[in-house]
């Protein structure tokens, strides 16, 4: 009997050891901008910990999974094969992870620190995956994305019906061409994010939305 309790002490031992400390206290959730066809599901993983198994998504954000290590590998279950290496930053507790198509083949991630006191519902996080600059409105909130680049935008200038008018076009070498002129309703209980990328079957730069619900905040006790 003491021999099988030590057994099972050491077990629940490594198992506690296998994360870093103050690891289960990072979350991180996924969105790709696109996936393959069989890709199956995914798992986060470091050398000593493996995550449940998950469907990548990418026309929402994925629920919450606890990150092992703030440096940690998301891969293919089928094959085992690493499809992104992600590096969280420093500070915070809550990521999304964007997950952007390779030439290299897998992903590369972009982090997205969720629990940001400047990233607030309402707010439009953008990302230039197309190989041209970007430009835009938010209502009187303006961008411009060289590729490759991101930013978070805080819209403005709301029109008396509640909506904004949101314009997106594409730098050319001929001048600025108009991608999309469309109107968003002002809501304060969502984030969006935005992907500029090339449109493989137009050859032209094209874009994708996709909204994440925020919780509101609790009232402080």
């Amino acid at each position: 009997m003491m021999r099988l309790l030590m057994i099972f002490t050491l077990a629940c031992s490594s198992l506690l050891h296998a994360q870093e400390p103050g690891a289960s206290d990072l979350k991180v959730r996924f969105l790709a901008e696109r996936a393959p066809a069989g890709l199956g599901d995914v798992v986060v993983a470091t050398e000593k910990t493996k995550s449940a198994a998950f469907a990548l998504p990418t026309n929402f954000v994925s629920p919450p999974v606890v990150a092992p290590a703030r440096a940690f590998e998301l891969r293919a279950t089928a094959k085992d094969v690493v499809l992104a290496k992600v590096a969280l930053p420093d500070a915070g507790k809550s990521f999304i992870v964007l997950l952007l198509p390779s030439p290299k083949g897998g992903y590369q991630p972009v982090v997205v620190r969720a629990d940001d006191p400047a990233f607030k519902a309402g707010d439009v996080y953008f990302y230039n995956h197309a190989d041209k600059p970007v430009l835009g409105f938010v209502g009187t909130a303006k961008f411009v994305l060289e590729p490759g680049k991101g930013q978070t935008l805080r819209p403005a200038g709301a029109r008396p019906e509640k909506f904004y008018d949101v314009g997106f076009g594409v730098r050319e070498k001929e001048g600025d061409r108009a991608l999309s002129n469309t109107r968003w309703p002002v809501d304060n209980k969502q984030r969006s994010y935005i992907f500029f990328f090339n449109n493989a079957t137009t050859k032209r730069v094209d874009y994708r939305a996709v909204d994440e619900f925020v919780e509101p905040e609790k009232p402080a006790p």
